[in-house]
């Protein structure tokens, strides 16, 4: 969008003062250039486990994750779990998941798409499995799949969560029956399709893994994300409205037929509500909701787990508590870290450059969020999260809306994210009865770049290719975590876009 400049930033780390100015319930899409960078994890637990927690070491992610039921049988697992990842809240005006702010871990696929499609991404493609291009909320304008979604992921509990990828590509190793397979996973998952869904019009996923494992997904449910919100060259903001589309897997089987089997009772277009889960050997288990919908107890028959929730406002819930069969319980204060959200400088006067096409702007948000668990045993975890600029290199430079004449940098938007701000876990701390204090603190450094020689335009060939292909010329990024006894480990991974983003080089 031309300008009639005042003022320019044009290096990474020089910031304009002043405050905030209004924030909306949308985002924009700088301020998703985290999900729009995908990489190898390098999940790690350093220290007790008993927290369930996890650090993504190349990002800085804190994650908890807990499997609060588990009824031990045949091969397959029969169990229910609970999940939370520690993110940029900004624009969730409200907690829907079935555990409050607490995931329910299951099998499932997920993906971003506009409110008005669900579930867009089809198993049956033409080579590339993108969702269409819609139109925008408003009047006018339109958005690409690249703007509003982020790839497709399956999470399978046990296996992690990887993104899913079009499988082309004929000479890699496949199952020797069954297809035809449209999608894969990294691990070699493969993905067929089902004509119909269960309670949607549109196709579902069956996945196979390496040792023999069916996944039915084939039951959707959805949940809220926050409108995204673009400007565009002529000065208007356009938006689109988004849900969060999750196929749930509604029946596993391993090779020798064993199998169990997940029971919803949800609208496709309304969050997750999962019933009962049962398996062939006679095992089971059935969940109870709260008048909120949220997950309020799990009984397997004999046994039963209460779920606590606190609920400081309309649309904000969190879990509080978990009472376990024996008498016992956890108890959590995490309603910082899960509502923590990241706020930039807004422009107060016209002219002013608050953000680039490669830097998203000064974060004027409180820079930490806090939490705390209390295992059942009394031993408490603290945990703190900051905001942490991380990014790669060799990013090739192209600039939406960038214009020859009179660039205004605050509607650019980099095609090719370089720099995103995220919360990183910073500092874990360990105390209770009858334990010594403990306490790990985590360091985070590194290099961003533009490739040499590109943009802000994109004209002609490959705009995304990579630039650099060697060790020579690829940047890197450092996390050192300090450890109790004094001792600190330094962790080098490579940061080069496309080349070895995530790949752990030197500890």
């Amino acid at each position: 969008m031309p300008l009639s400049w005042k003022r320019l930033v044009v290096m990474w780390g020089i910031f304009f003062s002043g405050l905030a100015g209004a924030q909306s319930n949308g985002k924009a899409p700088w301020e998703e250039y985290d999900k729009l960078i995908h990489n190898r994890q390098a999940l790690t637990v350093l220290g007790p486990t008993l927290f369930g927690d996890q650090v993504d070491l190349y990002s800085g992610a804190l994650s908890f994750s807990s499997v609060d039921i588990e009824v031990p049988g045949n091969a397959l697992n029969l169990n229910v779990g609970r999940s939370l990842t520690v993110g940029n809240r900004q624009g969730y005006a409200i907690n829907d998941l079935p555990f409050a702010d607490w995931d329910l871990e299951v099998p499932r696929l997920s993906g971003v798409f506009a409110s008005t499609t669900g579930w867009a991404s089809a198993c049956t493609h033409n080579g590339n499995g993108q969702p269409p291009m819609v139109g925008s909320s408003g009047s006018g304008g339109l958005f690409l799949a690249s703007e509003y979604w982020h790839g497709n992921q399956v999470i399978i509990p046990g296996r992690g969560r990887q993104d899913m990828l079009v499988a082309s590509n004929g000479n890699l190793p496949k199952p020797g029956s069954g297809g035809p397979y449209t999608w894969l996973a990294p691990d070699f998952t493969y993905f067929s399709c089902i004509p119909q869904q269960k309670n949607a019009s549109g196709e579902g996923f069956l996945a196979i893994t390496p040792d023999g494992v069916k996944y039915w997904f084939d039951w959707q449910a959805q949940y809220m994300e926050p409108i995204l919100e673009r400007p565009d060259p002529d000065g208007s903001v356009k938006t689109l409205g988004r849900r969060q589309a999750v196929l749930y897997a509604t029946r596993v089987e391993d090779r020798f037929g064993n199998w169990v089997n997940y029971t919803y009772t949800n609208a496709a277009n309304a969050p997750a509500t999962l019933a009962s889960v049962s398996s062939s050997d006679g095992r089971a288990i059935a969940l109870s909701y709260n008048e909120r919908g949220h997950i309020s107890q799990i009984r397997n028959g004999t046994q039963s787990w209460t779920y606590h929730y606190s609920y400081p406002s309309a649309t904000a819930g969190h879990l509080s508590a978990v009472d376990l069969p024996d008498g016992s319980h956890w108890a959590f204060d995490l309603s910082g870290l899960a509502s923590a959200a990241i706020f930039y400088e807004q422009a107060v006067s016209p002219g002013d450059i608050v953000r680039t096409c490669g830097y998203p702007g000064f974060v004027v948000s409180p820079p930490n969020a806090k939490g705390t668990i209390t295992h059942p045993s009394g031993a408490i975890g603290e945990f703190t999260v900051s905001v942490v600029a991380r990014g790669r290199s060799n990013v090739p430079r192209v600039c939406n809306n960038y214009t020859a004449r009179n660039n205004d940098p605050n509607d650019d938007i980099a095609r090719y994210a370089m720099t995103y701000d995220g919360f990183a876990l910073t500092q874990k701390r360990l105390s209770g009865p009858g334990i010594d204090a403990a306490e790990w603190n985590y360091a985070y450094g590194g290099t961003a770049s533009f490739a040499s020689g590109t943009g802000p335009t994109c004209t002609s060939g490959e705009c995304g290719a990579v630039i650099c292909k060697s060790e020579s010329c690829s940047g890197s990024q450092i996390t050192q975590v300090s450890e109790p006894e004094g001792i600190w480990v330094r962790y080098t991974f490579g940061n080069s876009y496309r080349y070895n983003e995530g790949k752990l080089l030197k500890v």
